[in-house]
C-alpha cells in the first residue's frame, strides 16, 4: 500500500507539471514599428519575462514567444509591469533584456532579473548610468564579504549619478533598499530637478506583485475512518471503524508565477473527541464483545494545491503529507453486559500521505472550497489509518 501510495504521489504531481502552462494576465505588446496588440500574456517570474514574452492576441489560438529585440515593450494591464527592450551589462557583456521599467522621468529606473539577483539600473536624461545589485541569496562568508565591497562601490556611483538631488542622495543612505523605496528617491530626484513642473511616470513599484499571495483559511469537515488500530490492539485483524467531525485553520501560498493555479498549503485539523466502535466474536465467546474507542485527534498537513482552468468553478487536487497525533486514547469493551476492559494510555503518533479533489468558486476577493480526500499512513501496526474526509473551506 505504501508503494501505492507513493506512486499516485508522484504520478499526480507529474501531471501537475505537465499540465501547467501559461498564467495569462491581459496586456499589450508594443512591436518594433510602433503598434499596439492587445491579448494575454504569460505572467511569470520577473527573471523569466527578463528573457522572453508569451504573448497571445486577442481572437487567436495562437500564440508567439518574443525575445528582447523582437518587440519594443509590452505591459499587463491596470497599472501592471512594464518591460522594455534595452541593452545592459549584466553578466560582464551588454545584452539585450527586456528590462522592468519602473520609473519614467528625469532619471529612469530599470530592473533586470537574472541568477537570483536583482540588477537596478538608474538612467540619468543626458544617458549616464549606475547600477546596483540587490543578491537574493548569499552562499558563504565570501560572498557576503564581496557583497559588501560591490555595494559600497555601487552606492557611491548611483549617490554621484544622484548629487544634483540632496534628497535624492539622503535617501540611498538607507540599508536594505526595497524596490519601492529606490522608486522613492527616483521620484525625489525628478521633483528636485525637473524645472517644466512635469511629473515622472511610475509604472509598477508595488512589491507585493512580486510576492506570492498567502491566504488565511478556516475549514470544517466530516470524516469516516474506514480502517484504524489502536495501542492496545489485541487481534491482528481487529479494525476501529469511526467517524468524527474536524475544524481547523490553514495558511495557503499561492506560486501562479511559478505554476499557473499552484499553491502549497499548511493546515492544522482538531477533532475533539472522534469515537470508533467495535463487535467481535472470539473463540468460544456466546454472544460478541462490544469496544469503544475514544480519542482527541489533531492532524498537522503540507502539501500542494493546483486549480485548473479560468473560470467560475474550478476543478483542484490536493497532494501531500501529514502527521496525526492521538490523545487522551481510551479503550472501553464489554462482555455480557459487563465491562471488561477500561484503559487510557498516551498520545500515539503517525504520519502518512493524503490525496484528494474538488471544486473552487471565487467569492468576491475570497473563495471557498468543497474536496474529498483520502489519507492513508505508512505504519501497518498499531496505528495503521485510512481516512475519508469532505471538507469545506473558505480563504480570506
Amino acid at each position: 500500500m505504501k508503494k501505492i501510495f507513493f506512486f499516485l504521489l508522484l504520478g499526480t504531481m507529474m501531471s501537475l507539471q505537465m499540465r501547467a502552462q501559461v498564467n495569462p494576465k491581459p496586456g499589450f505588446i508594443i512591436t518594433n514599428h510602433g503598434d499596439t496588440i492587445r491579448g494575454n500574456i504569460d505572467f511569470r517570474t520577473n527573471e523569466r519575462l527578463s528573457r522572453q514574452c508569451e504573448f497571445w492576441a486577442n481572437g487567436s489560438n495562437k500564440g508567439n514567444t518574443y525575445k528582447p529585440g523582437d518587440i519594443e515593450a509590452f505591459r499587463f494591464d491596470e497599472g501592471g509591469k512594464f518591460f522594455v527592450t534595452r541593452r545592459l551589462n549584466v553578466t560582464g557583456e551588454p545584452e539585450l533584456y527586456f528590462a522592468e521599467f519602473m520609473v519614467q522621468g528625469m532619471m529612469n529606473l530599470y530592473c533586470v532579473a537574472s541568477d537570483s539577483k536583482e540588477y537596478f539600473f538608474f538612467e540619468r536624461e543626458d544617458g549616464e548610468m549606475a547600477q546596483l545589485t540587490n543578491r537574493l541569496a548569499v552562499r558563504n562568508m565570501q560572498d557576503e564579504i564581496d557583497n559588501l565591497q560591490e555595494k559600497r562601490e555601487q552606492y557611491g556611483k548611483v549617490k554621484m549619478l544622484l548629487k544634483d538631488s540632496w534628497k535624492a542622495v539622503e535617501g540611498m543612505n538607507q540599508k536594505d533598499l526595497t524596490r519601492t523605496k529606490l522608486v522613492n528617491v527616483v521620484r525625489d530626484y525628478h521633483n528636485d530637478v525637473c524645472t517644466d513642473g512635469s511629473t515622472c511616470m511610475v509604472y509598477e513599484y508595488k512589491e507585493k506583485a512580486d510576492k506570492p499571495k498567502l491566504h488565511i483559511k478556516a475549514f470544517a469537515g466530516y470524516a469516516y475512518y474506514s480502517q484504524q488500530k489502536t495501542e492496545n490492539q489485541k487481534l491482528e485483524d481487529e479494525n476501529y471503524p469511526g467517524s468524527a467531525f474536524e475544524l481547523g485553520l490553514a495558511l495557503e501560498m499561492d506560486f501562479k508565477r511559478v505554476m499557473n493555479g499552484f499553491s502549497v498549503e499548511l493546515g492544522v485539523a482538531y477533532s475533539p473527541k472522534a469515537k470508533s466502535e467495535h463487535d467481535v466474536l472470539v473463540l468460544g465467546g456466546r454472544e460478541p464483545s462490544h469496544t469503544i474507542y475514544e480519542m482527541g485527534r489533531l492532524i498537522a498537513y503540507l502539501g500542494g494545491v493546483k486549480c485548473f482552468g479560468n473560470g467560475k468553478w474550478l476543478p483542484l487536487v490536493r497532494v501531500g503529507g501529514f502527521y496525526v497525533s492521538n490523545f487522551g486514547n481510551r479503550e472501553t469493551r464489554y462482555y455480557m453486559g459487563k465491562k471488561m476492559i477500561d484503559v487510557e494510555w498516551d498520545n500515539t503518533r503517525h504520519s502518512g500521505v493524503y490525496l484528494g479533489g474538488g471544486v473552487q468558486t471565487a467569492i468576491g476577493k475570497h473563495y471557498a472550497r468543497l474536496h474529498a480526500d483520502l489519507y492513508k499512513t505508512f505504519d501497518k501496526s498499531n496505528n495503521n489509518m485510512m481516512k475519508w474526509g469532505i471538507t469545506a473551506e473558505f480563504a480570506l
